[in-house]
């Protein structure tokens, strides 16, 4: 089988930079990548089957359809566009991964690596760790969903205890970390 094909940390960085990142979306991503890495070795010694550089690339990058989305005013659909960026670029797995860390696309994680990219990027708020519950508001409050399309807080917990469950560790632990 052939080995997936992924860029280096630097050479993420400069795609994030080519695709008019913020230093906020850069430094958020960096955090996101950091937490995830941490959860996906994590989950690999506890024999979990995760690819952690894959989970670290895409945790990474997330968010490099950020800026131009909302420079178009369609800043909801920042994961098709990363997914678009990404695909472009030679890297369609990393694109797969970026799409699925959208709120709205919760329900249909399947694989390790989208659990952990998904929920590493709930828990930075801006660059900080916060608690997924104060993640939550906070992009209620800044996307101003509508109601009808909010995603119920209860299944961000329910990931977020399928994840600690396999490690037998709290969520606190990821507070705890020195990134």
């Amino acid at each position: 089988m052939d080995k997936l094909k992924l860029p280096t940390k630097e050479e993420c960085i400069e795609l994030l930079k080519k695709n008019c990142a913020t230093d906020n979306v850069i430094e958020h991503s960096i955090m996101v990548s950091k937490i995830a890495k941490h959860l996906a070795e994590k989950l690999v010694k506890k024999g979990i089957k995760v690819n952690v550089e894959l989970v670290e690339k895409a945790a990474l990058l997330h968010d490099i359809g950020k800026i131009k989305c909302i420079k178009n005013n369609n800043e909801r659909g920042h994961g098709k566009k990363a997914e678009e960026i990404l695909k472009n670029a030679g890297y369609p797995e990393l694109g797969k991964l970026a799409k699925m860390h959208m709120l709205s696309r919760v329900d249909e994680l399947k694989t390790w690596e989208e659990k952990v990219v998904f929920y590493a990027d709930k828990r930075i708020s801006r660059r900080k760790v916060v608690s997924l519950k104060k993640r939550y508001e906070d992009m209620e409050k800044r996307y101003k969903i509508p109601e009808h399309k909010k995603t119920p807080f209860e299944k961000l917990l329910k990931l977020e205890r399928e994840i600690f469950d396999f490690l037998m560790e709290t969520p606190e632990i990821i507070e705890m970390l020195i990134l």
